[in-house]
């Protein structure tokens, strides 16, 4: 028997590339030609500036385990417009973010496929931990999907269903329970982030790998992540199954 039964992943610059200076670019222009379609003129500096502090305003209620939504990111953009739009406007608007086209999708992380498919062979248990932005759940899949990706995946915990942000113990709970019953000592988890991935998967006993081949994440000194490592670090997703003892 291999050193792992399971082994779960982040999402966003672990599996996907996470392109936030493409997204806002595309959020801006999708955007702005639907309020153009409506008769609304917006500026666009204004949309952008909108944009980054619903970004801010997210961050900042992740990080208290607290949920932001994409609708009160298109409610931050119209109010610095001082915009008022039917229901269907706003919601049209908030579908740029929650479903957007798939012509935009994100790519997968370098040979994330190569490396779930060695997983995938020698029996292990895979799964997904992620908290998800703006974005939801159903639409990660439908991305994972659309790259060949998502059949791999035994389980997933996606914040949006489990009702909890990463480092809290009971998203990583979830997973384990829905990969089998997995045994802490007998799971990885792997993701960027030291006060999210790696220090959630540490308290549990699991075994946790910080993933640096899209965002080497130096940490914060004003949460202590910056003093939080993982087990093993590595670049390349080729490198992961030998570093979890899987053949």
């Amino acid at each position: 028997m291999g050193a792992v039964d399971a082994v779960t992943f982040d999402y966003w610059n672990t599996l996907m590339l996470a392109e936030y200076a493409r997204q806002g670019e595309t959020r801006l222009t999708v955007m702005l030609r639907t309020l153009a379609r409506h008769g609304l003129q917006a500026d666009p500096d204004r949309i952008q500036a909108s944009l980054r502090e619903a970004a801010r305003q997210f961050d900042a209620h992740w990080r208290r385990n607290e949920v932001y939504r994409a609708s009160d990111a298109i409610d931050q953009v119209l109010r610095d417009q001082d915009l008022r739009v039917p229901a269907g406007v706003h919601s049209e608007l908030t579908a740029i973010i929650t479903d957007p086209d798939p012509e935009h999708d994100p790519e997968p992380t370098p040979n994330i496929g190569e490396a779930l498919e060695t997983l995938k062979s020698a029996g292990v248990r895979i799964g997904i931990i992620c908290d998800v932005g703006l974005a939801p759940s159903t639409t990660l899949r439908r991305i994972l999907a659309g790259h060949g990706l998502l059949g791999y995946f035994d389980h997933w915990s996606f914040s949006d269903d489990v009702g909890t942000f990463k480092p809290d113990p009971v998203i990583f709970e979830h997973a384990l329970s829905g990969l089998g019953g997995i045994d802490p000592s007998r799971a990885a988890h792997v993701g960027d982030l030291r006060r999210t991935d790696v220090a959630g998967a540490n308290a549990l006993g699991i075994t946790s790998v910080r993933y640096t081949g899209a965002f080497d994440d130096p940490g914060r000194p004003e949460d202590g992540s910056d003093a939080v490592e993982a087990r093993h670090v590595v670049a390349d997703h080729a490198d992961l199954p030998a570093a979890l003892g899987v053949d």
